[in-house]
């Protein structure tokens, strides 16, 4: 992140962001990962769902390794084992077009912010200065706040289903199982 940079501003198009995601259950037997398992990797957490905006949390490849992604995971989440790595590059996040339904086409609803991470999040006075946290991000646009406006539940719904699905489909030709990390 340069200097100019500012909390809840865009990340530049060109930048790679990173996900962790949980294997699929069947892994140990298949070796296998589709872009349907990793759907669940883009669902908002219950703590992404509170941010402000609400954002899916991703990393800034160049600013934060998958380790220490990874460290900064479990820390919030000591049961958390989130080894699949996800990458996706943001141009293509926010080209992603959403479809609820015939012709129903929904373009620019995705986007990836800068979420810097604080030392007391309540307060938001002090940044988190460790190694990798300058690197926290957002995707933001998944949450059921900013669905489209003349959309029933029900299309809401499908919606953000796909574009969960079209974010799995993107990773899953950049994606990788790290050892688990010694932390």
């Amino acid at each position: 992140m340069n200097s100019e940079s500012q909390n809840l501003s865009p990340l530049p198009g060109e930048l790679w962001v990173i996900r962790l995601g949980r294997l699929p259950t069947d892994y140990e037997q298949t070796g296998q990962i589709s872009a349907v398992t990793m759907d669940a990797a883009f669902q908002l957490s219950s703590s992404d769902e509170k941010a402000l905006p609400p954002s899916l949390s991703v990393w800034a490849e160049s600013l934060t390794t998958p380790k220490q992604a990874y460290g900064f995971l479990v820390e919030n989440s000591p049961s958390s084992r989130c080894r699949l790595v996800l990458r996706l590059k943001v141009e293509d996040v926010r080209n992603i077009k959403g479809v609820a339904g015939p012709e129903k086409v929904y373009p620019g609803i995705l986007n990836v912010i800068w979420d810097y991470l604080f030392l007391d999040p309540e307060t938001k006075n002090v940044r988190d200065e460790r190694p990798g946290a300058n690197g926290h991000a957002g995707i933001t646009g998944l949450d059921e706040k900013t669905t489209s406006e003349g959309l029933s539940k029900g299309q809401a719904k499908i919606l953000r289903k796909d574009l969960r699905s079209k974010l799995a489909d993107l990773a899953s030709g950049e994606c990788w199982v790290m050892d688990e990390p010694e932390l």
